[in-house]
Order: structure tokens, then C-alpha cells, then sequence
């Protein structure tokens, strides 16, 4: 699972912990979880996740542009996802999941991808000096302001190609895959299978990132799960699941458990 930011981090960790989670994504966001408001627990952070015995991953901040078109705007969101890298780094973390930037509508694509490969590549440098690794997300297509930027497999092929680096890696977000302008899952599954370090799952109606209860929504999230399943992947899975009632999360959980014992 992962945690809301509107809520204490240290009692999301013990939630996690105390319901049967295997591990745990934590998401660096305002208002309540910057990197500097994380790091302010560190201590007990490290105790309650040794406590339970979690797997300990990150997301950087969603909202940062690392493929902004204005060069000041690209360099602070850098300058933000290496605070949190560094929080990371402080939590004992290894793997970071990485969104490739917003591309808005005044930005020609080839120039929004070109901008993320080199604010990357500054990232890069960082999580080599951390022994970390990066994991770029597959965006939902439309996602605000932008629209078809990291939605489709060529666009991590060529990324994997020019940015050669053993650092760098796929995280697969199931749910974002079945919205409208982006490759579907399978294709994903079929063709970057070795390149996926983690996996994101949620439920969605088929037009926005609702971030559903599994069973709730419109996607075939089981037979992605499936597929995977057959391949052998036996890597961490965040639910990305966003609602009051925690028992809607734990029973996604639990249809995800019995998915990869069946």
C-alpha cells in the first residue's frame, strides 16, 4: 500500500503493517509528507518498518514537471525529486518511482520527451551515488494538463535505449494502461516484462486515474495480474487505493493475494 499525504505517515506504516501488507510505497507530497517533514521521524520510521518487517519503496512528488518547458521550472522539479531522493536514501530505500513530467499542450512531444531524458539523466547521477534504483511510470493519458506523454511502449523503449543504465527500470501502472490514448497493459506486460521493477494497481471507470477499489471499476486488472503472474513475477505490488474506508484497500489486498496463489 502507500500513504495518503493527508495523513500521519508513521500510523499509515503501522496500518500496513498490522493488515497483512508485505510492503510499503512511501509518496513524498505536500501538505504532510515532504521530505522534510518525513525526515523529521526518521527514527521511528526505521523502527516501526523493521518492526513489521516491510519492503520499503518511494514515489517522488507527483506534481513536480521534470520535462517542464520552462528551464527554471524543470531544473526546481529536479531539485525537488533529488530532496526526496535523498529522504529515500535516509529511509533505507532502494527503489523510487519516477513520474516522466506533464506535457502540455504548448509542448511539441518530441521536445517534452528529449527534456525528460535529460532531467533523468540528472537523476541518474544521484541514484548511482545511492546505489539506487529509478522506476519511470507509465502515465494516464489526459492526466492534468497534460495528454500522450509516457503512454505508450516505444516511448520507454527509446527511453531505455538512450538512457542505458542499469538505474533505470519500468513501473508498470496497470489501472493508467486501461484509460483511453494508452497502450493497454498486455502490450506492456508482452514487451517490457524485463524491465518492470514494481507494479501499481488501482480500479478506474475508463475515462479518468479514479484510484479505485479493485472490483469497483471498469479494468480487467485480474487478467493483467494473471499475465503476470504467469511470467513469474514474484516483485512488489503497490495498491494504489484511495479511499475513507480502509477495508476497501485491505480487500483489494486480499484479491490480489489470492490472484498469485490460484
Amino acid at each position: 500500500m502507500t500513504n495518503s499525504p493527508f495523513r500521519d505517515l508513521l500510523e499509515e506504516v503501522k496500518f500496513a503493517g498490522e493488515n497483512g501488507f508485505n510492503g510499503f510505497e512511501i509518496v513524498f507530497e505536500y501538505p504532510f509528507s515532504t521530505p522534510e517533514q518525513i525526515l523529521t521521524k526518521k527514527k521511528q520510521l526505521l523502527d516501526t518498518f523493521s518492526t513489521y518487517n516491510l519492503e520499503r519503496l518511494a514515489h517522488t512528488p507527483t506534481f513536480v514537471d521534470i520535462c517542464n518547458f520552462y528551464d527554471g521550472l524543470r531544473e526546481a522539479s529536479v531539485q525537488e525529486t533529488i530532496k526526496a531522493i535523498n529522504a529515500a536514501h535516509e529511509l533505507e530505500v532502494r527503489l523510487l518511482t519516477v513520474h516522466p513530467g506533464f506535457r502540455f499542450p504548448l509542448l511539441p512531444k518530441e521536445k517534452a520527451y528529449q527534456n525528460t531524458v535529460q532531467s533523468l539523466s540528472k537523476l541518474l547521477k544521484k541514484a548511482e551515488d545511492y546505489d539506487m534504483i529509478l522506476g519511470v511510470e507509465n502515465l494516464p493519458s489526459g492526466f492534468f494538463p497534460s495528454s500522450d506523454h509516457f503512454t505508450r511502449v516505444k516511448e520507454f523503449e527509446d527511453l531505455f535505449n538512450q538512457l542505458a543504465s542499469d538505474r533505470l527500470s519500468f513501473i508498470l501502472d496497470i489501472s493508467h494502461a486501461y484509460l483511453r490514448g494508452s497502450d493497454p497493459p498486455q502490450e506492456f506486460i508482452n514487451k517490457l516484462y524485463n524491465r518492470v521493477a514494481h507494479i501499481h494497481v488501482s480500479d478506474n471507470l475508463g475515462e479518468r486515474d479514479d484510484h479505485l477499489p479493485l472490483g469497483v471499476g471498469r479494468t480487467n486488472y485480474r487478467a493483467s495480474l494473471e499475465e503476470l503472474g504467469k511470467k513469474g513475477y514474484n516483485k512488489t505490488i503497490t495498491l494504489e487505493v484511495f479511499t475513507m474506508d480502509r477495508d476497501y484497500l485491505i480487500l483489494s489486498k486480499d484479491k490480489v493475494k489470492k490472484i498469485f496463489e490460484t
